[in-house]
């Protein structure tokens, strides 16, 4: 287990070895330019050979353990000297991978006695004893701190349930303060004993960097921390997410904390006898994979098999109202009451979406044992998990509990417990920038910039010249003279002009080939126009324009995520356009009477209420105009009253409803003015009762339709 006469002493052997090598650079007799690599195992072999050696030159150990105790034994209750619970699921995991490789071995197989031993009183009593935390120590490199003095990167997995990202935190933390002079940097990748290999690359990039910097004195900028969001673009090639590095010239314990008060008073919990059925927040070597599985259930089900009905509870802020993000550990000062004089509890820190889903970053958890409770309670500074977390407005952070993890060991009796928050939540983030990649992936961005720039020009040449602000119409919408001609010859529209005030609901009326699609797709910017213009609030409109901006939309049907409640469908969709601007989300709310169904998951939706939150998501930003094609499609005669007042309750705030419709009587109770399109041509526009009190011949719109259009249904016009 890397004991210093064993391991490290044949390692430094190695290196004595390679001074007497004529392929070796010496900096002095006997030592040989050299630097010392390893992961998981060979990782604390690197850092204890360069606290005993002098002679190594640059060290890099990656997924490794700092205090092996802390390993085994976590505990995550601050300054105290008792042994957490035993992380047996992961130490067996380790211990079988060297007894179980043959029976000839022995039952310690490879394992010297004291290993096997300390190991086998783990089993039995859930505890080291005094002389196993001693062994323990003896191989911890973090005891060795002061005395790692060869420049130092601390590479770890995100993914790690077995020596999560707290291991080399700690120890970056120990070499800072009692060996100030080591040059250190650190890296916390999205890969681990739990994770895939996805970052490989990468990481071998970077330690080859680190070698050439300090083996070759390669003049190489290396940033002080680099840690990966996996929150990052989707791959076009396997639709996998691409991890995206960040990079910041201070440690996470080098930049100042922040806090964010929890509003739960208390959470209650129950550990069952025996801890069965037992939370499941991270097993060997699908750590990261059971992460992911846990969040999806909780997406589509609201259910995570780490936090179990009865046995979990969650200390949560308010919803946030600007996005955090948190880079390393935080803690929080909690009141533990139980109703037995100890208490093993496992914490963490997680975000939980409007929608209720909950993310537990990689499946980390904070193990917590507690003895000798008096009068019932104690109150303690918990250190939760160190961890990559991104939360974004509208989401909470909250503490998780659980009573029960089935990778630890256990009590064996039932317990109530009670966790109170008495402090705020205490956590630390990163100033970062993206990284740039150094490999020849720059190829891809050039060519997507290359295909930017030509789809500019394109754009730019087509794009018509902006015209003049109209100063003296006080119209919302002003089109004049519009055409479009296909190269078919086929005359969409011709010479359409109208013009619509504020607080107007519109009516775009016409036969199937009338020309109203293609008079909304100009009026929206899709599709260029061949002749005339259209300006909206006295800006010119086309394809790019800024006008734009202020236009919302709800072409056919709506495209919402069914496992995501109606609020975080609305808070994504604004988050993709881009705006900066206000949403007006409760403004939007009130006047589409959304109600309590805007925190309900759409997929229990009627198809009323899925239009309902699809004009919603059109209002967003309160544009000035709003356009909606067939916005009653497949609704019910009273969902139609009620989408009715929704569009006048819009249109009664100062701003234009326009909507295209086949459904003319509803279009009659609806709309205040109407535009009748036949053959791309107007035929009749202006206020629904002048429209009326002309026709007296006709009682409604429907005869009024029927009489302008008669039998002719010819589309569109051809060239002449």
């Amino acid at each position: 287990m890397n004991s210093l006469d064993s391991e490290v002493a044949d390692t430094r052997a190695l290196i004595s070895y390679l001074a007497k090598s004529k392929n070796v650079i010496l900096d002095a007799k006997g030592d040989p330019r050299v630097g010392i690599m390893g992961s998981s195992y060979g990782g604390a072999n690197a850092l204890l050979t360069a606290s005993q050696d002098s002679r190594i030159d640059a060290v890099v150990a990656d997924i490794t353990w700092s205090d092996l105790q802390q390993g085994l034994f976590p505990q995550a209750v601050a300054r105290s000297f008792e042994s957490g619970p035993f992380k047996k699921v992961w130490a067996g995991t380790f211990f079988s991978a060297v007894t179980l490789q043959g029976a000839y071995l022995g039952e310690c197989g490879a394992f010297a006695q004291r290993w096997c031993d300390a190991y086998e009183n783990a089993v039995l009593q859930g505890r080291p004893s005094p002389s196993e935390k001693k062994l323990l120590e003896s191989v911890s490199p973090i005891r060795f701190a002061p005395t790692i003095s060869a420049p130092t990167l601390l590479s770890q997995g995100q993914a790690d349930s077995l020596f999560p990202l707290s291991e080399s935190y700690k120890l970056a933390k120990e070499i800072k303060k009692t060996s100030a002079g080591t040059e250190l940097s650190m890296i916390w990748h999205a890969d681990g004993h739990d994770g895939s290999n996805a970052q490989a690359p990468y990481l071998r990039e970077q330690f080859l960097f680190w070698f050439q910097k300090h083996l070759l004195d390669r003049e190489i900028d290396f940033p002080v921390f680099q840690f990966t969001r996996s929150n990052g673009s989707i791959s076009l090639q396997d639709s996998t997410v691409i991890p995206k590095v960040f990079t910041s010239e201070k440690l996470p314990f080098e930049t100042e904390p922040r806090q964010l008060p929890l509003v739960t008073p208390t959470a209650a919990l129950i550990y069952p006898i025996g801890g069965v059925p037992s939370a499941i927040s991270a097993l060997p070597g699908i750590g990261s994979a059971g992460a992911l599985a846990s969040q999806l259930l909780s997406n589509l089900a609201g259910f995570s098999p780490a936090f179990l009905p009865g046995q979990s509870g969650f200390l949560e802020s308010a919803p946030l109202k600007e996005p955090i993000s948190v880079v390393g550990p935080s803690s929080i000062k909690v009141r533990i009451t139980s109703t037995t004089n100890d208490a093993t509890l496992f914490f963490s820190l997680v975000s939980k979406s409007p929608s209720g889903a909950i993310n537990l970053p990689n499946g980390i958890v904070a193990p917590v044992k507690i003895s000798n409770i008096s009068n019932g309670s104690k109150d303690v500074v918990i250190n939760l998990p160190a961890t990559v977390l991104d939360a974004s407005i509208g989401d909470l952070l909250a503490v998780g509990i659980s009573s029960t993890d089935q990778g630890y060991e256990t009590p064996k009796t039932s317990r109530f417990y009670s966790v109170s928050p008495l402090s705020p939540l205490t956590y630390e983030t990163s100033i970062a920038t993206a990284a740039q990649s150094s490999s020849a992936n720059f190829l891809w961005p050039l060519g997507a910039f290359a295909s930017v720039v030509i789809a500019a020009m394109f754009v730019r040449i087509r794009r018509p010249k902006i015209l003049p602000t109209k100063e003296s119409s006080t119209a919302l919408v002003a089109v004049t003279n519009l055409g479009k001609t296909y190269k078919d010859g086929h005359r969409a529209v011709v010479d359409l002009s109208f013009e619509v005030q504020r607080g107007q609901v519109v009516g775009l009326l016409g036969p199937n080939g009338a020309g109203k699609t293609t008079a909304l797709r100009m009026m929206m910017g899709l599709i260029f126009p061949t002749k005339g213009s259209i300006y909206l609030n006295g800006e010119s409109v086309y394809p790019g324009s800024p006008a734009l901006s202020n236009i919302g939309s709800f072409i056919e049907g709506p495209g919402f995520l069914p496992h995501l409640s109606g609020r975080e469908n609305l808070r994504l969709y604004w988050q993709s356009i881009g705006r900066d601007n206000e949403q007006h989300l409760d403004q939007v709310v009130a006047i589409t009477k959304l109600g309590t169904a805007l925190d309900k998951k759409v997929r229990t939706y009627s198809q009323g209420m899925r239009q309902r939150l699809a004009i919603a998501q059109s209002m967003l930003g309160m544009p000035d105009l709003l356009v909606l094609d067939e916005p009653t499609n497949g609704l019910d005669p009273q969902q139609i009253a009620e989408m009715r007042q929704v569009l006048k309750n819009y249109a009664s705030t100062g701003r234009t409803v326009v909507i295209s419709s086949h459904l003319l009587a509803e279009i009659q109770q609806t709309c205040s003015h109407v535009v009748l399109m036949h053959r791309g041509e107007l035929i009749a526009f202006g206020p629904m009762e002048d429209l009326l009190s002309k026709n007296r011949r006709s009682q409604s719109l429907e005869e009024i339709f029927l009489e302008l259009i008669g039998d002719d249904l010819v589309i569109g016009q051809e060239t002449q």
